[in-house]
């Protein structure tokens, strides 16, 4: 979904304004003395005259107002420059920043930009806090295009497809792409399904477009995502698919709507204006339009976020699955971690043979895979940035083949599995990768490694097993796996390991202790089995209540409070067997679909 606000992203300075507060800078944030404006109140962060961040005023503390920052902006607190905050049009606070220098970087790891650099290169900080390139007329055109194009390839192939998100946001405010939205998004309506018929369908979609020479981009079973180009600066473009679907009356758009609109609203799509063209839409935006931005979708606010309930968040993550959390944040450092090292490749050419297939997995700009290629190892590298991708194709100059693979999407996992399967065994090369990946996401890859490794295939890994000083979920480079962490990971897939060392590395400018690793079949934990026992005998004792009812006895203070606790501790363990209900519906339709398609393939 996209921003929403029209704001203008540059604003030149005008003596006729009011004079702006004086302001502080550290490291923490941006501080001032409170003007009075209302905790709440949207605000712009200018870097020397350029819009970088906004956000939403805090609560004055004994008068005074401290904005964070964003943490993607953290690492680059360096330099010096100019700070000025807006709300609206009116600038409240002002004044001037200088970071002491910091050590860090290196010839092969460039230290971060600065602040005043981001700004310069028209950098800024979308509402996911990512860092982002502003955008342009010429991107929007380009995205214009592109959904345009699209919409007549899927209504071609009996999809009811019409703008959506922020994209319809803008066609009703002022028939026009919002001036910071960055990508185009399309609503493709399936009408009553059920998830697990969602996924079958988001697959069979992707099937299709990719016929059409499309290159897809799977964030999650309803949410696709088509690149379209880039503008002459060399800012990618994109469009997002989001499936939407009725289920048990109620309307689902993941990632953010669920709401009680009719079929009636949504269809027969009607037609609006966006950029001069028209487009189809929803035959009642409005409605749709407050289900996905809430009653006030008419105002502009350039700090808008999406604050989607908990309960909606789960379902749609457990029926969907979350494939792409990170991508944006690995396009962008995808070799600036800097913890893979050629000892990794040297370990793995130890355990290996010429003419073994090795998978490197991570494999970024593809170093390590072409020292092992160099050595007369088979090898497939493997990632998801396309930027790491593009890297290591020119790299591999026909020497090992390029994949690319998201290691979260288990359908994807399991069909690779599969092309890998007649290979022989498969070893597996993790060099500074392990421990960045979710543990959902591991357990994709311990899976293949089982799968895959038979009796002489190894993996090796390396990882850092405490975490950073300055630790931010938002930075996986960040994260760490504990020793004991991928114990009992690995022991619940039949896998075990052996480690050869511990070394001192520097990942993105600090000193880490990293474990080395080799990973190979072992005995299956069956602890799992253990663990089906207790649920079911949790569900015997649920259904063998009293004969009769008893009369309710008088509850003491403590009794009450103790009954509270037990109520609060089944809803919770119900609330987790409904997630892996949920979670079961998406293994459904991913077997469903591999083994259709397999079927298919052979009957071709």
């Amino acid at each position: 979904m996209d921003s929403e606000s029209e704001a203008d992203v540059n604003r030149a300075d005008d003596s006729a304004r009011p004079q702006a507060i004086d302001l502080a800078v550290d490291r923490r944030g941006v501080v001032w003395r409170s003007g009075g404006e209302p905790a709440g109140t949207p605000v712009d962060l200018e870097v020397d005259g350029r819009r970088v961040w906004s956000t939403h005023l805090p609560e004055a503390v004994n008068g005074v107002v401290r904005v964070p920052w964003p943490e993607s902006l953290r690492p680059h607190l360096r330099g010096s420059g100019r700070i000025q905050v807006f709300a609206g049009d009116e600038p409240i606070a002002a004044g001037s920043f200088r970071f002491a220098p910091r050590p860090g970087g290196s010839a092969s790891i460039p230290a971060p930009r600065s602040l005043a650099e981001l700004a310069a290169a028209g950098t800024t900080v979308d509402k996911w806090g990512k860092l982002v390139g502003a955008a342009t007329s010429e991107l929007h055109e380009l995205l214009l295009d592109a959904g345009a194009a699209l919409i007549a390839v899927l209504a071609d192939e009996g999809y009811r497809v019409a703008i959506t998100g922020g994209t319809l946001l803008g066609a009703v405010r002022t028939g026009s792409i919002l001036e910071r939205d960055d990508d185009v998004d399309l609503l493709v309506y399936l009408g009553e399904q059920t998830p697990t018929d969602v996924s079958l369908a988001s697959f069979e979609l992707q099937r299709r477009l990719e016929q059409h020479g499309y290159r897809v981009i799977r964030h999650s079973d309803a949410h696709l995502q088509v690149p379209a180009g880039t503008t002459t600066a060399g800012r990618a473009a994109h469009v997002d698919l989001f499936m939407g679907f009725h289920h048990a009356g109620v309307y689902n758009q993941p990632i953010h709507v669920r709401a009680g609109l009719a079929e009636s609203q949504l269809v027969p799509f009607e037609q609006i204006e966006l950029g001069g063209r028209w487009f189809p839409s929803v035959r009642d935006p409005e409605a749709w339009l407050a289900a996905c931005y809430g009653p006030s979708w008419r105002v502009p606010d350039p700090a808008f976020r999406f604050e989607t309930p908990g309960v909606t968040r789960r379902r749609f993550e457990h029926w969907f699955g979350v494939f792409d959390s990170f991508r944006h944040h690995w396009q962008l450092s995808y070799d600036a971690v800097g913890g893979a090292r050629r000892s990794d490749a040297r370990d793995m050419l130890d355990r290996t043979e010429p003419g073994d297939l090795v998978v490197d997995l991570g494999t970024g700009s593809g170093r390590l895979a072409e020292v092992l290629a160099e050595a007369g190892r088979r090898v497939v590298a493997v990632d998801y940035a396309s930027r790491a991708l593009d890297e290591a194709r020119l790299r591999a100059d026909e020497r090992f083949d390029v994949w690319e693979l998201n290691l979260a999407d288990r359908r994807a996992v399991t069909a690779t599995a599969g092309e890998l399967g007649g290979e022989g065994d498969v070893s597996f090369l993790l060099a500074d990768t392990l421990a960045y990946l979710p543990e959902q996401t591991r357990r994709n890859v311990y899976g293949m490694i089982r799968v895959l490794a038979g009796e002489h295939g190894v993996a090796v890994a390396s990882f850092p097993t405490r975490t950073s000083r300055r630790f931010a979920q938002q930075l996986p480079e960040t994260w760490q796996l504990a020793l004991p962490w991928l114990h009992d990971e690995l022991a619940a897939h039949g896998l075990r390991f052996r480690l050869l060392r511990h070394d001192l590395r520097v990942i993105a400018g600090e000193p880490r202790v990293f474990a080395v690793v080799v990973i190979d079949v072992g005995d299956p934990d069956r602890s799992w089995e253990a663990v089906l026992m207790q649920r079911a005998k949790r569900m015997l004792r649920r259904g063998a209540g009293p004969e009769a009812p008893e009369p309710a006895p008088v509850e003491s203070s403590a009794d009450a409070d103790a009954r509270v606790a037990e109520l609060e501790r089944r809803v919770a363990e119900l609330t987790e067997e409904i997630d892996e209900l949920r979670e079961d519906s998406r293994r459904i339709a991913e077997l469903y679909d591999l083994v259709s398609q397999r079927l298919v393939d052979e009957r071709d």
